[in-house]
């Protein structure tokens, strides 16, 4: 048989092995899921109940885990030391750069005994995100005009804060890492040379356009100066004002096969949503902490009918009494997922979990 045909071959095989193993992986049960349908009653009755045996224990088998913690959701900052050894990576959201004078804004949110707390016996690396801010297209081109000396200025603010909290490395959020060569590598040479982690986050490929900036290429030569991509593949229906799901299946799988191979796959991080999305005719999409979601459940139990399943989609979505649609995370959809990247080798990032419930973390 000729190399290419061969080659051919072992990649349908190498598919059809995913997807059957996907397929499968939907029909097994998991803690607090008997059944399929789920229900605004049976979230009500289940969603605080913790699988007190693996509470500590890590058992998605895909990639690491890294879970956003956030400041205006404080319930993350204890979900991370409720579930220590389940996250390979907490990252705590508190930094902004500014593009004024590369200002740094953020360091009061720092809390060293949180930190102490969350490595006590859980080993996961402390990497805080520092997101460019309020940056317009005049600040990005002067940063880019002048890489070597304005890159320099930012990778000292950044180790600066790396040395002094003793934190074991970093998530950046910048956009596109690739209109950024020269930063990029330096923060990368500042952070291994201390022995620290560098985690970027990437935009989701939507458009044809996009592969101009993040394609598979691209991706492979990041891979060697980065350690973990954080992708954020949610929100995908939040510019359709009629809504729909927010991180379709197949178009997660698209990011995927599309950016990484058989060698870097592991150091993707396939982002899942924690919070549902509201969606109503006479408004903009709106995002919903699934605590007040739970509220709204606590008015409908007289009429405690299953969610609808989008199986192309394979989320759930449900009408509120106002005529919304909410499209929400569920034990059966993040199952399918976590499942997915294991099938994959793929790891997580969960944005973020002081939104989530915490039956959920039973799950990893």
């Amino acid at each position: 048989m000729p190399t290419f045909y061969y080659a051919l071959l072992l990649a349908a095989l190498c598919l059809l092995h995913m997807v059957i193993a996907h397929d499968a992986h939907q029909q097994q049960a998991a803690f607090g899921l008997e059944q399929q349908s789920e229900t605004p009653e049976s979230v009500l009755r289940k969603h605080d109940q913790v699988d007190e045996a693996t509470a500590h224990e890590k058992t998605f088998k895909g990639g690491d885990t890294l879970a956003y913690v956030t400041p205006w959701n404080n319930r993350g900052y204890d979900i991370v030391k409720e579930f220590k050894g389940k996250f390979d990576y907490v990252s705590p959201v508190w930094y902004y750069i500014e593009a004024h004078e590369f200002m740094l804004i953020g360091e009061h949110d720092v809390d060293e005994n949180w930190i102490k707390e969350v490595r006590d016996g859980g080993g996961a690396k402390i990497v805080p995100r520092f997101q460019f801010r309020n940056w317009e297209f005049q600040d990005y081109q002067s940063f880019v005009s002048n890489a070597e000396e304005e890159a320099s200025k930012v990778v000292d603010i950044i180790m600066n804060q790396v040395r002094k909290y003793g934190f074991d490395g970093i998530v950046l959020e910048c956009g596109y890492p690739t209109f950024f060569p020269v930063f990029v590598q330096q923060l990368s040479t500042a952070l291994h040379a201390s022995g620290k982690q560098f985690i970027i986050v990437l935009p989701p490929l939507r458009s044809e356009e996009q592969k101009k900036y993040l394609n598979a290429d691209i991706f492979a030569s990041l891979a060697r100066v980065i350690d973990r991509f954080s992708i954020m593949t949610y929100d995908y229906s939040s510019h359709i004002p009629s809504g729909g799901p927010s991180a379709p299946i197949d178009w997660i799988i698209d990011n995927i096969e599309q950016l990484t191979n058989d060698e870097n796959r592991h150091q993707l991080l396939v982002g899942l949503n924690m919070y549902a999305i509201v969606y109503h005719e006479t408004s903009m999409p709106q995002p919903l902490v699934l605590k007040d979601v739970i509220e709204k459940f606590e008015d409908w139990i007289e009429e405690d009918e299953p969610f609808d399943w989008d199986r192309e989609a394979e989320e759930h979505h449900v009408k509120d009494m106002d005529g919304s649609t909410i499209w929400l995370p569920t034990l059966r959809s993040i199952r399918n997922r976590v499942h997915l990247a294991e099938d994959y080798g793929v790891g997580l990032a969960l944005w973020e979990v002081g939104q989530g419930l915490d039956y959920f973390y039973n799950l990893l």
